[in-house]
């Protein structure tokens, strides 16, 4: 008589909570890292410091060390106030796979409409894995002034213990990286339409600055902002596909002599948003299926954009592309060249503030 073989249950995944709580971590501790002193200076001034000399290959000047001083300050007060989403586990490779990945260039539009907030933070359980590069843990953005005045900062987020592992020895171990879990190991600044990095970005296994970008509008197109029905209504104030958790804020305890009535306070709580997987399935656009769902209906606000002649990487199996790839295949992209066009609903007048074109730093 056989015996029954016990099965070891699998352990269930992590909790929304849990997910919640690990993006909590990271804001807080990410704001520490840039705002709270060590001996003086706060750990993202001895980063930074890191990556001025993988660019120049000499000690940062008074400039450029009162800049990065001013860079820390607006980087923490940036994360004090930062919205937090966490990502589902296969939005990775849907931002790997977006059309901002794979096409030759980026169109960018009016950043302040298409950005979700102002400052926030994205949590990616499941890392972005780009070429041989430090997987992606998190996204950062800030963004200060507006209109023509407009700045835009980024951070690509990794594991700390591999930075060290691609810069050189001397500088490996002169480098005083914090002891949490993430550190953010590329720097990405968009002024006046101008693009620059804050680094070698290759020594830090950090995607360059266009790169950088384009994970940036990948994840704002993948999640759209939504706008409240009216103001003041809590209960819009999260998109459809998203739930709010509230956790409580983390904080880094240090000392143990707090007062009982210290103690006993209830910890402030944050909102943090989960992506719930539906939302990204399908890349958005400017279209919308018409009432009767025979064709695409264009927003009314929606004008046309300018495509200058281009290479882009394309699907040899369009419309058997999603059925491809959920059945677990893969569709290597061919290259094909694009013609000048304008896209958008025909009749309207051209965009000219989509016309700008980031070209990346990729083969």
């Amino acid at each position: 008589m056989s015996k029954a073989i016990a099965r070891t249950p699998t352990p269930p995944g992590p909790t929304k909570a849990a997910r919640a709580s690990a993006a909590e971590r990271m804001r807080s501790q990410l704001g520490d890292f840039w705002g709270k002193p060590l001996l003086g200076l706060p750990h993202g001034m001895d980063l930074l410091w890191t990556m001025y000399i993988t660019v120049t290959a000499s000690d940062p000047t008074p400039d450029a060390v009162s800049f990065y001083r001013a860079l820390c300050q607006k980087n923490a007060a940036a994360y004090r106030t930062s919205d937090v989403w966490v990502a589902p586990d296969s939005m990775s490779t849907r931002i790997a796979e977006h059309p901002f990945l794979t096409n030759s260039s980026v169109v960018i539009g009016n950043l302040e409409d298409a950005a979700p907030a102002r400052d926030g933070l994205v949590y990616f359980p499941n890392p972005i894995r780009l070429f041989d590069l430090h997987p992606i843990h998190g996204l950062a953005w800030h963004m200060n002034g507006t209109g023509d005045a407009l700045e835009l900062d980024i951070e690509t987020i990794t594991a700390t213990r591999l930075i060290p592992s691609r810069l050189p020895p001397m500088l490996a171990a002169t480098t005083k990286l914090p002891s949490t879990p993430f550190c953010p190991n590329g720097l990405a600044h968009l002024a006046d339409r101008v693009l620059a990095g804050s680094s070698n970005y290759e020594l830090f296994g950090a995607p360059g600055p266009s790169t950088t970008l384009a994970l940036l509008l990948a994840f704002w197109e993948l999640r759209r902002p939504t706008t409240p029905d009216a103001p003041g209504d809590q209960a819009a104030s999260a998109a459809p596909d998203e739930d709010l958790l509230s956790v409580p804020q983390y904080r880094i305890s240090k000392s143990k002599s707090k007062s009982k009535s210290k103690s006993r306070q209830r910890p402030r709580k944050r909102e943090i948003r989960i992506i719930q997987e539906p939302r990204h399935i399908t890349t958005s656009s400017d279209m919308e299926p018409d009432s009767a769902g025979t064709g695409p209906k264009w927003r009314e606000g929606t004008l046309r954009w300018e495509v200058s002649a281009k290479w882009q990487n394309r699907c040899p199996n369009p419309h058997q592309h999603r059925a491809i790839v959920e059945a677990g295949g893969v569709c290597r992209p061919v290259r094909v060249r694009v013609k000048d066009h304008a896209n958008g609903p025909k009749g309207r007048p051209i965009d000219p503030r989509r016309a700008v074109r980031i070209v990346p730093e990729r083969p």
